[in-house]
């Protein structure tokens, strides 16, 4: 179904009458002031049935969900901006791959999570660098009870059929000296099923979509001190093991089939915590940190290698470790003055044959910030942060084909960023804030020294020179409140990017990535979310962006409609029943540069009812897109069908 004016029409009609997401402080390090991150909470994650982070993103204002088809990877992008250059963060601790600087997001479930928070216009420089078009933070959760449990299982069905399972536990203790958490989640697909009208031996038969089968499992253990009032100490361990496996492209244009399979995609997180008082006036925080990423990838280009178990093999073994320092002073009434200083070395180690020995690559990035928060009276508020990057090459060894080993020149670059944000409070409920930035993003491992494109079919040539990506951006965002529990947000803003690397034809099937581009991205972001009646929560949530890349052979941008929107309506006849209907729709976008394949528009209905049945015990059902719509977010590689789940959950 396309996304019609009328769709569109009918979304904005809502704004006069309902919030997004509540406005905090987001738990990276920032000043109060800078407190303009988007939160999706607990509450909003359950009801609206998102199983992973990627889905659960996309409820965001101006973030839109992005699948790359050929990896089956989702991802997303803010106002434009993608994974790599809007950083993933863990309890603020970065945890993308540092090969490439993305993260499959579709395999970060959402169980066990407390909440997303979502920095665009202004995100703080004291967390680290490579924030050019914001940041992303995952909260993990954190007892706030003496003790807490909480358990749950879901089961879904596509025709009749078994076609996965969810479950998880969490139990925490708190306590004034400390607290204990530890959970686990485990997600089965067995298999993605078809729309009824897709039945073909490439996409699948019976419903059963074709290579489509996932397990993903997640630990979380945090230990926490809390020796005064105002020192607070934690240690997190995240371990989480996935597999999953690579529809093929059944698209209508020729296009070769591809049955890749990942039986590893595992991550590993060890990382420390500190607040410290420093006396009446300064705070110390900290952190150290290590986040590890195995990635094994087997190749079937057909169905008969997938059968013979015939195919190419790919091994990826990376690892980062960090630590960053953050010293914060009230220096006046209402004025905050910090520091920050942030280290991260990021090893990227691959191999192609399982006795082959490893391709090693080895980054150090440092980051010098400052942020001053400055305000006058109760009305006026004024934040600005500064830093300065830099990153060294340290290694860079590769095994050529002949039993050579090629040594790639050590290189550095380094960067200024700045920016200002400006908080006008007009009352208790209302504010306006305007921003300007000036921030940068270096070159991923992978864009300077890969010698291949297995997806396209094509060889690469290294460029270990490429400079950092630049982001001069604008950004004017109103906050307020319609009712004692409604509030919207509408955003307006401009972002250019220059020396935007741009993979460029050098002759034949020779590409090279280069600083060759420009694009200005310009939109508009309209959040709103409240009670109609008391039994009636609206929210809707509406990204209009509009991407010009200045320079022709460049290509368009990919994966990015102009128009998304999500509108739900939750309806609670009584207390103990709730019963939501969404809707996601998109505007169509570009699946390859050059504008020849196309996703089409869609809109996509989804209905959840939970009922509590008293004493922390609740039943849920869900069906997933309600009217069997075959829609795709990248031509060719089409969307799960109709789906029916059914759980319990218990907390206590």
């Amino acid at each position: 179904m396309e996304f019609s004016r009328s769709c569109l029409y009918s979304a904005l009609s809502l704004v006069c009458a309902s919030d997004v997401l509540a406005t905090e402080t987001m738990t990276v390090w920032s000043s109060p002031a800078a407190a303009t991150s988007t939160i999706l909470d607990r509450q909003t994650l359950t009801a609206l049935d998102k199983e992973n982070v990627a889905q659960a993103l996309s409820v965001v204002p101006g973030v839109i969900l992005q699948k790359s088809g050929g990896r089956n990877e989702l991802q997303v992008k803010v106002r434009g901006f993608d994974s790599r250059q809007v950083p993933i963060f863990f309890d603020g601790v970065p945890i993308y791959v540092p090969y490439d600087g993305n993260l499959d997001l579709g395999r970060l479930l959402t169980a066990d999570i407390a909440s997303i928070e979502v920095g665009k216009g202004y995100s703080s420089l004291l967390q680290g660098p490579g924030q050019m078009g914001g940041a992303i933070n995952i909260t993990t959760g954190r007892p706030t009870k003496p003790l807490e449990v909480n358990a749950g299982y879901r089961q879904g069905w596509v025709r009749g059929k078994d076609s996965g399972s969810e479950r998880w536990a969490s139990l925490g203790v708190s306590h004034d000296a400390g607290y204990f958490q530890l959970s686990g989640t485990q997600r089965k697909q067995r298999f993605l099923g078809l729309p009824h009208r897709v039945d073909n031996p490439v996409a699948g038969r019976g419903g059963r979509m074709a290579n489509s089968a996932a397990d993903d499992k997640r630990g979380i253990l945090k230990l926490g001190v809390t020796p005064g009032s105002r020192d607070d100490y934690s240690i997190t361990y995240i371990r989480q093991d996935g597999s999953k496996d690579n529809p093929p492209y059944a698209g209508s244009h020729d296009q070769r089939f591809r049955y890749w399979q990942w039986p590893q995609y595992d991550k590993e997180s060890y990382y420390f915590q500190g607040i410290t008082a420093l006396g009446e006036t300064l705070t110390l925080k900290s952190r150290l940190y290590r986040d590890t990423f195995k990635n094994t990838l087997l190749m079937y280009n057909s169905l008969a290698d997938l059968k013979r178990k015939s195919g190419s093999y790919s091994h990826y073994s990376d690892y980062s470790h960090g630590a960053g320092l953050q010293l914060a002073s009230d220096v006046w009434f209402g004025d905050l003055l910090a520091f920050a200083v942030n280290w991260k070395d990021d090893v990227h180690r691959e191999k192609g044959a399982r006795a082959a020995p490893y391709d090693r690559y080895r980054d150090r990035t440092w980051s010098l910030a400052s942020e001053y928060q400055w305000s006058s009276g109760d009305r006026v508020e004024v934040v600005a942060g500064i830093s300065y990057d830099w990153r060294n090459s340290l290694e860079g060894k590769k095994h050529e084909k002949n039993g050579t080993l090629t040594h790639y020149a050590g290189n550095r670059v380094s960067a200024f960023n700045w920016l200002v944000m400006t908080k006008y409070h007009v009352d208790n409920k209302n504010s306006l804030a305007f921003s300007v930035s000036d921030r940068t993003r270096f070159p991923t491992l992978k864009e300077r020294y890969t010698t291949s494109r297995p997806a396209y079919n094509q060889i690469a040539r290294v460029n270990p020179g490429l400079k950092p990506e630049r982001a001069s951006g604008v950004d004017l965002t109103w906050n307020g409140a319609f009712s004692h529990d409604g509030r919207y947000e509408a955003s307006l803003y401009y972002n250019r990017v220059d020396d935007a690397i741009e993979s460029q034809s050098i002759e034949g099937g020779l590409v090279q990535n280069q600083n060759i581009g420009r694009v200005d991205y310009v939109g508009m972001d309209i959040g709103v979310r409240g009670h109609l009646v008391p039994m009636l929560e609206v929210g809707l949530s509406y990204g209009l962006v509009h991407a010009q890349v200045k320079r022709r052979n460049t290509g368009n941008i990919t994966g990015l409609p102009t128009h998304t929107a999500t509108v739900w309506f939750t309806l609670a006849p009584l207390s103990s029943l709730s019963l939501t209907i969404s809707e996601e729709a998109r505007s169509a976008s570009d699946s390859v540069s050059s504008g020849t394949q196309k996703a089409a528009g869609f809109a996509v209905t989804h209905l959840r009812a939970d009922y509590e049945m008293g004493k922390g015990l609740s039943l849920n059902v869900s069906i997933s897109n309600l009217f069997d719509t075959r829609y795709a977010y990248s031509e060719g590689f089409t969307e799960e069908g109709r789906r029916y789940q059914a759980g319990v959950t218990y907390r206590f």
